[in-house]
C-alpha cells in the first residue's frame, strides 16, 4: 500500500531540518514518522499514540531508527504526556487528530506549549470529507489556538480527487525559555 497523499503533503509542510527534534502526535502505524525520518539524518523523532497496537506497529515499521536511537514511540495520550521526560521539540505534527478542533483542547495545548521550543512550530493537518467541513474545522482550530496563546495561519492544499488538506501552522506567542 502506498503512502497517503495527505501524509506526504503534511510532512512537506513540516519543513524538517536534518537536525530537528520532531514530535508526532497520533503517530498511528508510523507512516508519517517514516517520511519524517528520511529527512532527519541527525535529528530525533518521538511519536505518541493512545493505541498500544499503533505504537507497536510504528516501532516495527521504523525499527532501524528506533535501534539507532533516532526514534521512539510512546503509548500515551497527549494530555497525559510528561513534558519533563519528553524534552523540547523544534516541530510538532498532528494529522487528523481531532482533539484540537472538537473542543478547546486546553490541556493538550498547554502540553504543546511546554514541549515546543521558542522558535518551534506546530503543524495540524486535516482532510475533512467536504468543503463545508474544511471551513468549520478551520474556524474552530484558529479560535482554539488563539485562545491558547498561539499565532496561527491556515492554508488549504488540493489532494487527488475532489478533496483537500487543511493545514494550520502555529507558533506559541508565550513560550517559556529553553
Amino acid at each position: 500500500m502506498g503512502v497517503p497523499e495527505r501524509l506526504t503533503v503534511a510532512v512537506d509542510l513540516l519543513d524538517v531540518r536534518p537536525e530537528d527534534r520532531v514530535l508526532e502526535i497520533g503517530c498511528g502505524r508510523g507512516v508519517a514518522a517514516e517520511l519524517i525520518l528520511q529527512r532527519l539524518p541527525r535529528g530525533e523523532l518521538v511519536g505518541l499514540d493512545r493505541s498500544e497496537v499503533a505504537v507497536a506497529a510504528a516501532s516495527e515499521r521504523n525499527a532501524d531508527a528506533v535501534s539507532a536511537g533516532r526514534a521512539a514511540f510512546r503509548h500515551t495520550a497527549l494530555a497525559d504526556a510528561d513534558p519533563d521526560s519528553l524534552g523540547r521539540f523544534d516541530k510538532i505534527l498532528a494529522v487528523d487528530v481531532n482533539v484540537f478542533w472538537t473542543g478547546p483542547a486546553t490541556g493538550e495545548l498547554e502540553v504543546v506549549t511546554r514541549l515546543l521550543r521558542p522558535s518551534g512550530s506546530l503543524v495540524l493537518c486535516y482532510a475533512p470529507p467536504d468543503r463545508a467541513q474544511v471551513t468549520k474545522v478551520k474556524g474552530l482550530l484558529l479560535t482554539h489556538l488563539s485562545d491558547a496563546g498561539f499565532i496561527a495561519t491556515a492554508t488549504t492544499h488540493p489532494l487527488a480527487g475532489d478533496s483537500s488538506l487543511l493545514a494550520v501552522v502555529a507558533t506559541a506567542a508565550r513560550l517559556s525559555a529553553d
